[in-house]
């Protein structure tokens, strides 16, 4: 089911002041435009069900060619690819040229693919992805003022920007097929990954294991949780068992705008954010 949202004082003629958000992903495409006070003026999702990342940007062309609202000219646009690959590097060895042997260290890449990178200053570190170089043109092609920038980025700034000076935390926010986890004691970044998942025990498991990694015990551990799969009762019945001081995070103003309570708000509010994350 597609559902959208639309302020009454939305209007076309404005969006060259307005800032377009758009994530897709394999479970679908969602958008929002803020006007230039931060107000949302347009949200829109529409899900689709899709196996690999050539369908999705092939359905991604599709959407953005066809729909009215993004073939609008804004101000900035940001553009959030749900990607599990993905990677960090420190700022102080981040270095261009070296870039796609650091990469190809970790992860593959198509030799028709490019690599995008975007420093997250609260941690000093880049966030590295790749995407395919003709999407990449495709898109530049189409928004003038354009950052193209995995949805782990307003997560990350989101997170680091929840943290105590002597506390630890754990942030996961989770996705159709992986979840992202972070884990922070005093400001400092001691973990970020990405891990598959096909069933709640899945993701037990993989947190319990990075928090062990990490020497993190959890009876003072703050947990945050975000994404896909906060709707669902099992998630914090299981992972009560193992975690104390859990929170999840939902936006029920969106719900409220919807006028839908069964929308999960919580896989949107990092879409939602993005324009506070610069």
């Amino acid at each position: 089911m597609t559902f959208f949202y639309s302020n009454s004082e939305f209007k076309k003629e404005n969006t060259v002041v307005y800032i377009l958000s758009i994530r897709f992903a394999t479970d679908g495409l969602s958008f929002s435009i803020h006007d230039a006070d931060g107000t949302l003026m347009v949200f829109s999702f529409k899900p689709h069900m899709l196996t690999s990342q050539d369908e999705v940007i092939a359905k991604t062309k599709k959407t953005l060619v066809e729909d009215e609202l993004l073939n609008l000219q804004y101000k900035k646009v940001y553009v959030l690819p749900a990607n599990k690959d993905k990677m960090l590097i420190p700022a102080h060895i981040f270095n261009k040229d070296l870039l796609p042997d650091i990469y190809r260290v970790c992860l593959p890449t198509d030799k028709n693919d490019t690599l995008l990178y975007k420093k997250i200053r609260p941690m000093e570190a880049y966030i590295v992805e790749s995407q395919p170089r003709n999407f990449v043109k495709f898109l530049t092609s189409r928004y003038r003022s354009l950052c193209i920038v995995n949805s782990a980025y307003p997560f990350i700034i989101n997170s680091l920007s929840d943290t105590g000076e002597t506390s630890q935390h754990l942030f996961i926010d989770i996705h159709d097929t992986y979840f992202d986890l972070l884990i922070v004691k005093e400001r400092n970044v001691l973990l970020f990954n990405s891990f598959n998942y096909s069933a709640i025990p899945d993701m037990v498991y993989f947190i319990l294991l990075s928090l062990r990694k990490c020497g993190i015990e959890t009876y003072n551990l703050y947990t945050s949780i975000s994404g896909n799969l906060v709707d669902d009762p099992m998630l914090l019945k299981v992972l009560s068992s193992y975690l104390l001081n859990i929170t999840l995070l939902k936006d029920d103003n969106l719900n409220v705008l919807l006028k839908n309570d069964n929308v999960n708000s919580s896989a949107f509010i990092h879409l939602l954010s993005m324009h506070k994350c610069e």
